[in-house]
C-alpha cells in the first residue's frame, strides 16, 4: 500500500470526524487487520480507484457514535439505527473518499470513488475491493469510536491474481 494514498485517507477520515463531531479524534495505532470482520454496528464501505491503485475504505461506527452524529446532524434525537443513520454512515464515508484527494501530493491524481454500501451488525464480514493486506485505525472521540480500514493494490496486481 502507497502511503501516499494512505495517508491522504487517514487525514481525511480525521478531518471528517472533527467536523462532524466538533472535537478532534483521537488516533490509535495503524495495525494490520487479521480478519474480514466489521468492529462497529455501522458500517460504510466506498471501492475507489485512485490512479493505478485500486482498493476500498470502510468506516465502521460504534452505535454511540453514530447515533450522537445522526442527531447532531439532523437536530432531532436518535435512539435506533435507523434508514437516516444508515444513509450518514455511506455519506460520511464518501465524503471521507473524497476530502483525501486534498491532501494528495499529485493534486491532478484521479479518483473514482462508487456508491458506498452500508451494513448494520457489529462483526459482519466487510467485503474489501482487493485481497491485499488490510489496514485498520481506529479514531476515538467523546461520543464513541470510528473504526477505518483501508486497502490498496495496484491495479494490474490484482488482475493478475484474480485470473
Amino acid at each position: 500500500m502507497r502511503a501516499e494514498y494512505l495517508n491522504p485517507m487517514l487525514l481525511s477520515v480525521m478531518e471528517t470526524l472533527t467536523q462532524i463531531t466538533h472535537h478532534e479524534p483521537c488516533p490509535g495505532k495503524l495495525k494490520v487487520k487479521k480478519h474480514e470482520l466489521a468492529h462497529g454496528a455501522v458500517t460504510g464501505l466506498v471501492n475507489l480507484q485512485i490512479n493505478d491503485q485500486v482498493g476500498s475504505l470502510a468506516l465502521s461506527f460504534s452505535r454511540d457514535l453514530i447515533l450522537n452524529i445522526a442527531s447532531e446532524v439532523t437536530h432531532t434525537p436518535h435512539r435506533h439505527i435507523d434508514n437516516t443513520v444508515l444513509n450518514l454512515a455511506g455519506r460520511l464515508t464518501y465524503m471521507a473518499c473524497r476530502g483525501a484527494q486534498q491532501y494528495m501530493s499529485d493534486k491532478n491524481v484521479v479518483m473514482m470513488l462508487t456508491n458506498p454500501q452500508v451494513f448494520q451488525g457489529f462483526r459482519k464480514r466487510v467485503q474489501h475491493a482487493v485481497n491485499n493486506n488490510k489496514f485498520m485505525l481506529q479514531f476515538e472521540t467523546p461520543a464513541g469510536i470510528c473504526f477505518s480500514e483501508f486497502s490498496f493494490s495496484r491495479l494490474r496486481d490484482e488482475l493478475e491474481i484474480r485470473h
